[in-house]
């Protein structure tokens, strides 16, 4: 049995009630109850009891507090096991990751055990990716196609566009097809979320215009053809009267062939076409993700109602420039004086 330890009064009882008063944490709090029992005449056992402590760490504490008072009640926390890689591995091991985009945590495992002789667990490479400040996520697709200076490429084409009159209207065209079965919304569960759906199966083949300055248009068509990219142009005049119609949209064929451009021309609508494979250049495809994602929450019942949903939708957003606010970044300096009125 450990030798009685009489407790050192570093300081009053008043003051001791008031440090317990204060104290926030709960480590040190228990430790300044232990000292108190011992203040008021019990002995080590007595409190370690009361304390439901074991009678070394009794020992430990009261040791602790003769030798410092309550700065040695304070714990000390050796920050648990060093790392198997030092810090200087961990900057090597950066530096090869740098190397490609997108690893596996079974090739980072792979890669510590080859390169420095130490094998981790999965959730111990995890912790240290985590603390290289790299980010676990889905990779966003790249079509290898696109090309390097795509966003070059469509400011010469901007810049190669005939004087543009006070009464034009800029916009986005594309097409989109959302339907009943798309799920694109996430929620908060606890358990598995569904949703009441009508498990009717409707497509909605759209075409769509965003117009920086100018009326959105929004319309319906069986198929994405000639004859309905001329006549969605059509309707975007009907709906924009007397003005010049500058759209940007990208090289489906039917927006690239000869009628298609002959017909704009008649009309009095200039094309721009936006580089292969480059959809981020287009703002309007922002407008169909948020279309496809809201219209997945609602309960369709008709045809008709969806479609009508869709229109809602890709209307509302429409007036919004946020989805083009980084595309103006960009290029609106090529348009100034349009972009004032």
């Amino acid at each position: 049995m450990p030798k009685q330890i009489e407790v050192i009064n570093h300081v009053s009882m008043d003051e001791l009630k008031t440090l317990i008063k204060k104290e926030k944490d709960k480590r040190v709090f228990e430790r300044l109850l232990f000292i108190r029992q011992l203040y008021l005449g019990s002995t080590i056992l007595d409190a370690c009891e009361r304390l439901c402590i074991s009678e070394n760490t009794g020992y430990e504490w009261l040791i602790q507090w003769n030798e410092m008072g309550y700065e040695g009640l304070k714990p000390e926390f050796a920050g648990g096991r060093p790392s198997k890689i030092t810090e200087i591995n961990k900057d090597q091991l950066k530096e090869k990751l740098k190397t490609k985009d997108g690893w596996f945590t079974s090739e980072v495992r792979a890669l510590v055990k080859r390169d420095f002789g130490v094998v981790y667990s999965f959730r111990q490479i995890i912790r240290i990716l985590k603390g290289l400040d790299m980010h676990y996520a889905k990779p966003y697709p790249y079509d290898y196609r696109k090309p390097n200076n795509s966003e070059q490429l469509l400011e010469q084409s901007i810049e190669t566009l005939p004087t543009i009159p006070d009464n034009a209207v800029i916009g986005f065209i594309d097409e989109s097809s959302p339907q009943t079965t798309d799920n694109r919304q996430r929620v908060w569960s606890f358990g598995k979320p569904t949703i009441k759906k009508n498990t009717t199966k409707y497509r909605a083949n759209t075409f769509g215009f965003y117009p920086i300055n100018g009326k959105e248009v929004v319309e319906f068509r069986d198929k994405s053809k000639i004859k309905d990219v001329c006549e969605f142009l059509m309707h975007i005049c009907d709906k924009n009267p007397r003005k010049h119609i500058f759209a940007f949209l990208d090289n489906l064929p039917a927006h690239i062939s000869n009628k298609t451009r002959e017909f704009a021309e008649s009309h009095n609508i200039t094309l721009v076409f936006i580089p292969k494979y480059s959809p981020q250049l287009n703002p309007i495809e922002q407008i169909w993700k948020s279309v496809r994602r809201r219209v997945s929450q609602i309960f369709a019942k008709s045809e008709w109602s969806f479609k009508e949903s869709i229109r809602t939708a890709f209307c509302r957003l429409a007036k919004s420039k946020s989805f083009m606010s980084s595309w103006l970044e960009k290029f609106g300096y090529l348009f100034p004086k349009l972009l004032c009125q």
